[in-house]
C-alpha cells in the first residue's frame, strides 16, 4: 500500500485542490447540524427501548435537503464523557449508477446495532448533492472495531474507488459529550484521490 503522505496544517496537495484547508469549514458546518440535532434529541430526554429499534428522525433542511439522524444510545450520548466523531464528506463520480453504493450503505446501517459503542449515525444531503456522514462513538476503540467489519472493509476497498472521486475522512473529539453543547473538536483529516493511477492518501494532524 503506498505510503500516506503527510500535510502541514495550510498545505494544499500539488494537483488536489480538495485537500485545500479551506474546504474543512464547511465539512465542519455540516458535522455541526448533524450534531445539533443530536443534542436537540438527547436534551429532550428521548428513549430508545432497545438498540435494535433505534430511534430515527428523518426531516427536510432548506432546500428539500435530507437529514437522518439514527440514535442508539442517549444516556451514554448526553452522560457528560468526551466523545469520538468520525465525518465522512466524499465528492461522487456522476458517471456512476450509485445503486450499489446505497445497498451497502443500508446494509451497514443494518448493522451498527451490533456495535454497542457507536452511539449515533447521521447522514445530510449537502447543496452540491453529495452526502456527509457523522458518527458518534464512545472511544477511539469503537471506531477501530467499526473499520475491521468485512461490510465496512468492503466499502472502503472496494467501492469507495469506484463511487468516489475523493473523500475527506475527518476524526475529532467532542468534549463533554452531545449534551454539553461544546462544538466538535477536528484533530486529523485523512485524504483519498481515487484517480486513475490508484488511490492516493494524505493526512494532516491539526494544530490545538
Amino acid at each position: 500500500m503506498e505510503e500516506s503522505v503527510r500535510l502541514a496544517p495550510r498545505e494544499t496537495a500539488a494537483g488536489r485542490e480538495f485537500t485545500n484547508p479551506g474546504t474543512t469549514a464547511p465539512d465542519l458546518a455540516a458535522a455541526a447540524r448533524m450534531l445539533a440535532e443530536i443534542q436537540q434529541q438527547v436534551r429532550r430526554g428521548v428513549r430508545v427501548p432497545a438498540r435494535a429499534r433505534p430511534l430515527v428522525v428523518q426531516r427536510e433542511e432548506a432546500g428539500g435537503r435530507l437529514h437522518r439522524a439514527i440514535i442508539f444510545d442517549p444516556g451514554r450520548l448526553g452522560d457528560g464523557r468526551d466523545l469520538v466523531w468520525v465525518g465522512f464528506f466524499g465528492v461522487k463520480r456522476r458517471e456512476v449508477d450509485s445503486a450499489p453504493l446505497s445497498a451497502i450503505d443500508d446494509e451497514l446501517v443494518q448493522e451498527l446495532p451490533a456495535h454497542p459503542d457507536i452511539l449515533s449515525y447521521s447522514s445530510l444531503e449537502l447543496d452540491d448533492g453529495d452526502w456527509g456522514n457523522l458518527i458518534l462513538l464512545d472511544g477511539d476503540a469503537a471506531r477501530e472495531d467499526w473499520r475491521a467489519s468485512p461490510r465496512h472493509a468492503y466499502a472502503t476497498r472496494e467501492l469507495a474507488p469506484r463511487h468516489y472521486r475523493h473523500v475527506r475522512l475527518h476524526q475529532g473529539v467532542l468534549p463533554g459529550g452531545a449534551r454539553a453543547g461544546g462544538a466538535p473538536v477536528l484533530r486529523r483529516t485523512k485524504y483519498y484521490d481515487y484517480g486513475a493511477g490508484g488511490t492516493w492518501r494524505a493526512e494532516r494532524e491539526w494544530p490545538p
